[in-house]
């Protein structure tokens, strides 16, 4: 169990701004103080300052602060589906010390983040929750006949080949993550997590990255910590009995709900219909669920910070 005042770090770009504050607003409105809050922006900004001073004001035992991060030296990397920006939280070890707690900034706090930060990692230099798709594929890959199943798991199974051998099994999403830095720079990490150049030639960039550079570093943290929309694919009926049991909670009452993907609840008040739902009710009445809790959230932070952060 970590001792000291829990610290909690973001890394954003312009466009990702307004759903971390929503974030930051779920952690500070459920995480009792002393705490500390970092907001690492790669873009300069006026408007923050205020914002921050706004949550300083209405919590007065957390310790927020700005630091920017300067990106340019990496803008020359292709940038495929995700932004550099999300690369920018590999530089952690530079900019900070002892433990850290990283969160998306689609990342939402349902419930006091105290416990999630005395994490016993075990001696292990971070802490992360098993990436739940992968698993999902993985398991009706072996579970079932289905042909669309087979060729699923097969190009899972040749990625992790492509990651250096990688057993995907372990493969962790990057979303909310414990990390103890003295330990990754003891360990002789630092600089290779810090390799931003060498993440351009893997998919999903950091987060393949991550999962490398820490394959025999990580604590397993529990499901419930970085729930991608309730994780319903783990309650499919191909998936082992253990393994839904295993992110029950997860699906019931996560902690952490990480709204993945590419639809996010900010681009309109309901979840648009889609056909693709209409045979696969726990993933509608997950996603309805988050969507308006999401809704809640940026509620309570646009009247905190008196304006609108989405026009």
């Amino acid at each position: 169990m970590s001792a000291g005042t829990p610290h909690f770090v973001y890394f954003f770009d312009q466009s990702f701004a307004p759903c971390t504050l929503v974030s930051v607003n779920s952690v500070l409105r459920r995480t009792p103080g002393p705490l500390r809050i970092t907001l690492h922006p790669t873009f300069e900004s006026d408007g923050l300052g205020g914002d921050v001073a706004a949550f300083s004001r209405a919590f007065p035992d957390a310790d927020l602060r700005i630091r920017i991060v300067d990106l340019s030296a990496w803008r020359h990397l292709p940038r495929g589906r995700l932004p550099l920006a999300a690369r920018s939280r590999l530089l952690m070890p530079r900019l900070h010390s002892g433990r850290v707690v990283y969160l998306d900034g689609d990342a939402l706090a349902r419930r006091d983040l105290t416990p999630l930060w005395q994490t016993d990692l075990q001696g292990n230099c971070i802490g992360a929750a098993l990436a739940p798709g992968v698993q999902a594929i993985l398991e009706r890959y072996q579970n079932t006949t289905s042909a669309a199943g087979r060729r699923d798991g097969e190009k899972t199974l040749r990625r992790g080949e492509r990651l250096d051998g990688l057993d995907m099994r372990a493969y962790f999403n990057s979303g909310v993550m414990v990390l103890d830095l003295d330990r990754i720079r003891t360990g002789g990490l630092a600089g290779q997590m810090m390799d931003i150049a060498a993440t351009a030639q893997y998919t999903s960039r950091d987060q393949d990255w991550l999962n490398m550079v820490f394959r025999d570093a990580t604590f397993r943290l529990d499901p419930a910590w970085n729930s991608g929309w309730g994780n319903p694919r783990t309650a499919r009926p191909y998936v082992s009995p253990a393994l839904r049991a295993y992110f029950r909670e997860s699906r019931e009452n996560p902690a952490i709900v990480h709204y993945t993907g590419f639809e996010k609840p900010w681009q309109a008040p309901r979840p648009p219909f889609r056909l693709h739902l209409l045979a696969k009710p726990l993933e509608r009445r997950q996603r309805a669920r988050f969507w308006a809790e999401f809704g809640a959230e940026r509620a309570s932070c646009e009247a905190l910070l008196g304006r609108r952060l989405w026009q």
